[in-house]
C-alpha cells in the first residue's frame, strides 16, 4: 500500500566545525540561518515539483587549512500531515562532496561512514 502524501515543514540543522571563521550558505529553495554558535538552520515548507532543493556556500576556514577534517552531522526534520510512520524506508539518499580540484580520470568520489536514521 503506498500513499501519497506530501512532506512538509522540512528542516535540516547542522553545526558547523569549530575551525570554520565564517560561511556564505545560500539555498535554491527555502531559507538558511547561520546563527553566532554556528549552528545552521535550513527551513523548506515544501519540496518543489520542478527541482531538488539545494544548499550550497562558501565557509571560510582559520588560517593554514585547506580543508575541513571533521564533518558535520546533519538532523533531518519532516512532517506528513495525517500520517503515523511505521518501518519508514528510504529508497535513495544523496551525498555529494565536490572536491577543490579534480584530477584527470575523476569520476565520482565515495566516503563510508555511520548514516543513522531516527524517526
Amino acid at each position: 500500500m503506498t500513499l501519497e502524501k506530501m512532506i512538509d515543514s522540512i528542516t535540516v540543522q547542522f553545526q558547523l566545525p569549530s575551525c570554520v571563521l565564517s560561511a556564505d550558505l545560500t539555498a535554491n529553495h527555502g531559507a538558511v540561518t547561520v546563527f553566532s554558535n554556528k549552528m545552521c538552520n535550513w527551513s523548506i515548507d515544501r519540496i518543489p515539483k520542478d527541482r531538488a532543493p539545494a544548499l550550497s556556500g562558501t565557509l571560510l576556514l582559520e588560517t593554514g587549512l585547506e580543508r575541513l577534517h571533521v564533518f558535520p552531522s546533519f538532523r533531518v526534520g519532516f512532517r506528513i500531515q495525517g500520517v503515523a510512520l511505521s518501518g519508514l524506508q528510504l529508497d535513495k539518499l544523496d551525498l555529494r562532496v565536490v572536491p577543490s580540484r579534480l584530477y584527470r580520470g575523476f569520476r565520482a568520489l565515495t566516503r563510508s561512514g555511520l548514516y543513522e536514521v531516527r524517526s
